[in-house]
């Protein structure tokens, strides 16, 4: 038996294919990689997957074809596919199912939020499965089984009847006649006239009779039997003797009504799932416009992949039920005043769409006014801290609000609408909920482009679109002493982006560590170039992201370019945010402890902004503290906002760190800063960020 579960990643973009196989790696699974259908088709007459995940847009045999193509393969009818696609439309998306898809992300992704999707599919396939089996066993044993048996004398109404009957039937043969009155008196009152009118249409019909109904038992507690009649017919067509079977399938009709709602609600939180809620929206949506107006409420999770790594998977979802069941208590608590009456949310639909996202469909609405109060209340409560073992987390959250028939008339594209103006909260850091405008939809379109843009930016038919420029950090000498490596980005027709403007879409789209080892081994090669010029040795701050800080391959990188280029490490310094190096998990502190060992530096980067826990700073291998600029714009308005910078300087003094002032812009900042007793300035005053060529000439002077 194969410890891993196996997932096969059918690509044809090469950075995606690495990034997916990566990230299913990191996550514990064995990953398989093809870069067609035709060749997913070949590796499937090797090896089975227990997923697969699938791009849409590919040469030759698409991903459309492919689904279709496994889905007619008897052994392979039943994998879980995950489509993976950019095609952000309605259309796409109905084609991806109509061909057999189980579910999709869209691109760009977060590749915490894909593992969960991942991990989530396997464990429904695992459920289906093993329910599945149980269904098989009943059915085997039924089979096996003595079923309850009967003939009938129509004419004399005299019956014979297996004892296994009564026992099916839960009736006691010392004390019960069988006749046809008693066996009808037994049967559930809701189910009499359908049994009636099945018999009188077998007999008139001359055809057998199979029927299901309840039968009640003596506790009172219904039973489902399923009756099969067979019926004899003297020469003018009258039905004179019937003989037959009956059997209790009370555990299949349970096992059937669990399978069914497996597959349409979700398996951590018990809401229901993305296409269970399409067919209630779609359903609703179909209603005639006397019934009102559909709000859909989209609703995403802040810093969800950050608890899925640094606490586990486990964590993550006692996040996703206490977030469900406090979304739920919003629905439920609505007040008829506050809300409007309670006809006009009686169909509201809380639902779970997939990864750190719930959605809620609204029905009978006038207007936005019961919406977007019931979206502020979510808010709040979402925004209270959650508690998980001893930590306790705080989350933000966003919300996009979308409006039938305005804002979209069919269920896909009211929950794009919705979902686009939710990006748009989510991407501003907006804190009241976001309405869908056209406008958003075009930022959308806009911040696609820039991530296909990227990864081509990042492959080597990029070029040298993406550049580091230098800012230099100067001693009270005015010696440059170090430099901190800032990214741009030459985009080909939207001209030099800031990171600002493209370092969020890497995060969000899994492209971050690539974009940090692309920076990694950029400053390698920089600083052996200058030191065969001659030049002084520097050291250069490099800003590391979370999910690359935690990354498993960021030492292996380190060690690799320092010593292919003969770079001594402490040459390199690696800037972390207080939030990251403040998460108290042993993974922070061990990643920390073996950076540090190594020799390379570790600096906190726009320290004040955070909140740092004094005791817990004391204890980390630190070597250099960073001030904010905010701190030293604001330290000259007066003794209060000095105080607070002398004090950050007397604490990384007697931690014995070395401190970076930001920002230094004036000669007044300046003074003050030196004063105080500060190492390093770094900011315009002295110089701005400049490419590596200029920064190699004032290395010179």
């Amino acid at each position: 038996m194969r410890e891993q579960t196996r997932v096969l990643i059918v690509d044809d973009d090469a950075v995606t294919l690495m990034l997916v196989a990566n990230a299913m790696s990191d996550a514990g699974h064995e990953a398989l990689e093809a870069d067609s259908g035709e060749a997913a088709i070949a590796l499937l007459k090797e090896c089975l997957p227990d997923i697969i995940l699938l791009d849409l847009q590919m040469p030759g045999m698409g991903g459309l074809a492919f689904c279709r193509w496994l889905r007619a393969q008897a052994l392979l009818s039943t994998l879980p596919v995950l489509v993976m696609t950019g095609l952000d439309n309605s259309a796409t998306i109905e084609s991806a199912f109509d061909a057999g898809a189980s579910d999709f992300i869209a691109k760009p992704f977060n590749f915490s939020i894909l593992s969960h999707r991942v991990r989530f599919l396997l464990r429904a396939r695992t459920n289906l499965l093993a329910l599945e089996r149980s269904r098989r066993n009943l059915a085997d044993a039924q089979v096996i089984a003595r079923l309850g048996s009967w003939e009938l004398d129509r004419a004399s109404g005299e019956a014979i009847c297996s004892d296994q009957l009564f026992k099916v039937l839960d009736r006691d043969p010392a004390n019960t006649e069988p006749t046809i009155a008693n066996f009808i008196a037994g049967v559930h009152p809701a189910e009499r006239p359908g049994l009636k009118a099945a018999i009188e249409a077998a007999v008139s019909q001359q055809q057998p009779l199979e029927h299901i109904f309840r039968f009640v038992a003596r506790n009172g507690q219904p039973r489902w039997i399923h009756l099969r009649v067979r019926f004899d017919y003297d020469d003018s067509g009258r039905a004179v003797r019937s003989h037959g079977t009956v059997q209790d399938i009370t555990e299949q009709r349970g096992i059937e009504a669990r399978i069914d709602y497996l597959t349409r609600h979700d398996s951590s939180t018990g809401l229901p799932n993305r296409s269970n809620f399409l067919q209630r929206l779609g359903a609703s949506l179909a209603l005639p416009p006397s019934h009102g107006n559909i709000a859909t409420l989209h609703l995403a999770l802040d810093r969800y992949h950050l608890i899925s790594d640094s606490l586990g998977p486990e964590a993550v979802d006692m996040i996703l039920r206490q977030a469900s069941q406090r979304l739920l208590r919003c629905v439920r608590d609505s007040e008829p005043t506050a809300f409007g009456p309670p006809e006009r949310h009686a169909g509201t639909v809380l639902a779970r769409w997939g990864g750190d996202e719930f959605i809620l469909m609204m029905p009978g609405q006038s207007g936005p006014q019961d919406a977007i109060r019931l979206a502020r209340v979510m808010l709040e409560k979402l925004r209270r801290p959650f508690r998980i073992g001893e930590h306790e987390i705080k989350l933000d959250a966003h919300i996009g609000v979308a409006m039938s028939p305005i804002d979209g008339s069919t269920a896909s594209a009211l929950t794009h609408a919705s979902s686009v103006a939710t990006n748009h909260a989510r991407n501003t850091r907006m804190a009241e909920p976001q309405f869908y405008s056209a406008e958003l939809n075009a930022d959308a379109r806009l911040r696609l482009r820039l991530e296909r843009d990227l990864r081509q930016a990042l492959s080597a038919e990029g070029g040298d679109e993406l550049i580091l420029h230098y800012q230099p950090q100067f001693d009270h000498h005015g010696r440059i002493h170090a430099a901190e490596a800032l990214l741009r980005w030459q985009h080909p027709t939207l001209g030099l982006l800031p990171p600002g403007q493209f370092i969020p879409l890497a995060e969000e789209s899994g492209l971050i560590i690539v974009l940090g080892i692309w920076v990694i081994r950029t400053v390698c090669r920089q600083l052996r170039q200058w030191s065969e010029a001659g030049l002084q040795n520097v050291t250069i701050a490099i800003n590391l992201a979370s999910p690359h800080f935690l990354d498993p391959g960021l030492l292996p990188l380190l060690d690799e370019v320092t010593q292919a280029n003969g770079i001594d490490p402490r040459q390199i310094e690696l800037e972390l945010t207080e939030s990251m190096v403040m998460e108290d998990s042993d993974l922070v502190r061990n990643t920390l402890a073996r950076i540090h060992e190594r020799g390379f530096l570790l600096s906190i980067d726009d320290f004040g902004t955070g909140f740092s826990s004094l005791r817990h700073l004391s204890f980390l291998p630190l070597d250099t503290l960073k001030i904010d600029r905010s701190f030293i714009q604001n330290m000259l308005e007066g003794p209060r906002q000095a105080a607070v910078v002398r004090g950050i300087i007397a604490l990384a003094k007697s931690l014995g760190l070395q401190v970076v002032a930001e920002g230094v812009e004036t000669q007044e900042q300046a003074s003050a800063v030196r004063h105080e007793g500060c190492d390093l300035m770094q900011g315009f005053l002295h110089a701005r960020p400049m490419p590596a060529e200029t920064f190699a000439l004032r290395l010179k002077d």
